[in-house]
């Protein structure tokens, strides 16, 4: 060989010394470690560059993240339940007239006295009545969240659900004590005025019996004191 001519491969010096055998083993060994670095790289080289810039990591098959925020609105409602107590009084007179005849002690004659008597009292008519009422208020919240899913549309989503109830809690957190204070005053009103009705429906009740009773009672006592004060009269003559 020249001095010129170029040194053959290590595969061809080899083949001519007589190995080819070691020289196709040397090729092949060469193809499969080939093989294992381009699936181990993912790909031929340059294959993991991706559009836009992204980072290796975040390959079709990377979850997708968002982040969304919520500033609105919220109607905050909340319930309250009272018990309120009221009790219904209503005066109630009675007068009677009461006479008496008493004869005079020397026999002359007779004397005829009349008293008057009467008689008052208090009607009165407790009663308990329960009342529950909603109250409302609209007030401000603003909540922020950040969701990974498997597509940008479902990662929107679950953002924006999670930003809401953020939102929603904070708008809670601020109008629900006012709205809870607002539901008691209108279950206030309504247990008051039931109350009141009814506490006034059993006084009107009530009344006319006790009126009766009234009388009864000031009837005997005018009819005791014209006896006796014609008694005494009559005494006196």
């Amino acid at each position: 060989m020249s001095p010129e001519e170029p040194k053959p491969g290590l595969s061809r010096r080899l083949r001519d010394a007589g190995r080819p055998s070691i020289g196709l083993v040397l090729v092949a060994v060469g193809a499969v470690v080939a093989l294992v670095a381009v699936a181990a790289g993912g790909g031929p080289p340059g294959s993991d560059r991706r559009e836009g810039g992204g980072s290796p990591n975040a390959g079709a098959d990377a979850p997708a993240e968002e982040c969304r925020t919520v500033d609105r609105r919220f109607t905050v409602r909340r319930r309250a339940r009272v018990t309120v107590n009221f009790t219904a009084r209503r005066p109630v007179q009675a007068t009677a007239k009461g006479s008496a005849t008493a004869q005079l002690a020397d026999g002359s004659g007779e004397v005829t006295i009349t008293a008057t008597a009467s008689r008052s009292a208090t009607v009165s008519a407790r009663v308990t009545v329960a009342a529950s009422a909603a109250g409302s208020v609209v007030t401000r919240g603003k909540g922020r969240a950040c969701a990974f899913a498997a597509t940008p549309a479902e990662a929107v989503g679950k953002a924006r659900a999670g930003a809401q109830d953020r939102a929603r809690r904070q708008a809670e957190g601020r109008g629900g004590p006012r709205a809870a204070a607002q539901a008691k005053r209108k279950a206030q009103t309504q247990a008051r005025g039931r109350a009141q009705q009814r506490a006034q429906e059993r006084v009107d009740q009530a009344v006319p019996q006790r009126r009766s009773e009234l009388q009864s009672r000031a009837q005997r006592s005018a009819d005791r004191q014209a006896q006796a004060a014609a008694a005494r009269r009559a005494a006196q003559s």
